[in-house]
Parts: C-alpha cells; sequence; structure tokens
C-alpha cells in the first residue's frame, strides 16, 4: 500500500476535502521535533508551542493511494509565533510535506475519538468494499476504545469471530488492489 500525500491538489482531493471542511488545503513541511512520537501529533503540537511559542493547529492530514482511495487523519500541527505551520511530527514514510486541511471545529478532545475518514478514488469498486469492510470493522472494535488507551484491547471471543472474515478479505483486497 502506498499511501502518502496527495502528489497535487487536483479536483478530486479538493472534492473529498470538502466534505470535511470549507477551508482550502494546502501543504505543510514536516520537520519532526527531537523528542516528539510518531502518531502523538496532538502532544507533539502542543509541547512544541510550549516550548517556542504559537500553538496548535488543528485539521486533517490528507492521505492518497492514487486510483484507490482518499484518507482524511484528524491532526495537529505547530503554527509558529510567526503565523506558519510545521509538523513537528514523524510521519510514515517520512514525507517532506503533508497535506493539512484546516478545521477549526476539529479541536482535539481526548475524550472523543474521530475515525480517519475515507473516500475511493475514481469510484474504484475494491476500494469502495475495503472502505465499507473499514466501518465494520471500526464499528465492532470502537467500543473497546477509551481515552489515553495505548494497549490494544483483547475482543471478545464473539467480536474476535466476527472480525476474522472481515480482516481476511480487507487483507484480499490489499493485496488486489496492490497488483
Amino acid at each position: 500500500m502506498i499511501l502518502g500525500p496527495p502528489a497535487q491538489i487536483d479536483d478530486a482531493t479538493l472534492a473529498f476535502c470538502a466534505t470535511l471542511s470549507p477551508h482550502a488545503p494546502f501543504y505543510v513541511p514536516v520537520e519532526p521535533a527531537p523528542h516528539a512520537k510518531v502518531a502523538y501529533c496532538f502532544d507533539n503540537s502542543v509541547a512544541q508551542a510550549a516550548a517556542h511559542g504559537g500553538e496548535a493547529a488543528y485539521g486533517w492530514a490528507i492521505w492518497h493511494w492514487p486510483g484507490r482511495w482518499f484518507e482524511a487523519e484528524h491532526h495537529a500541527v505547530w503554527r509558529r509565533p510567526d503565523g506558519s505551520l510545521l509538523d513537528v511530527t514523524p510521519q510514515l514514510g517520512d514525507p517532506e510535506r503533508i497535506l493539512f486541511l484546516p478545521d477549526p471545529e476539529a479541536v482535539y478532545d481526548p475524550s472523543t475519538f474521530r475515525p480517519n475518514v475515507m473516500a475511493p478514488d475514481g469510484g474504484n469498486a475494491l476500494a469502495a468494499e475495503y472502505i465499507e469492510l473499514v466501518a465494520e470493522r471500526g464499528a465492532i472494535t470502537r467500543k473497546y476504545w477509551s481515552p489515553g488507551i495505548e494497549v490494544l484491547p483483547l475482543f471478545s471471543e464473539e467480536d474476535r469471530a466476527r472480525l476474522a472474515p472481515i480482516d481476511a478479505r480487507m487483507a484480499a483486497l490489499r493485496a488486489a488492489m496492490s497488483l
């Protein structure tokens, strides 16, 4: 799977972003802070602001697997005192930049889980099925989530049985889309 920031801000990218926020997306450079942790963008941005001024800016990191899907991940970047933005969180794949969609309404609340938002790219039927399975899987696993959880929970036997065929089909779809 090759999920990274969209190579360009085209009509398809803008249409996906418009489903999330009325603001325009733009690229933000990635320069991980020395002690920043992967997947802790909210903590990393707040810590950077506390140490160097500025504030956390909230919105969505927009990812794209060309021809497969778009994905929006609730995200925060550091707004420097001069107003420019910098992503201080290490990103998988080490991209030089991310596509950031500002959403001042999406302020981080540790008691509220915001799942990623996905949409197929170009009507890809396999991607559409995969996204439906992601939602089905999330409906099962979300009840195990609680604020601050850092260890994957042990699912009930019933839920493990429900997840097994979903996970198998998702793996088959990922393999088919990787061809």
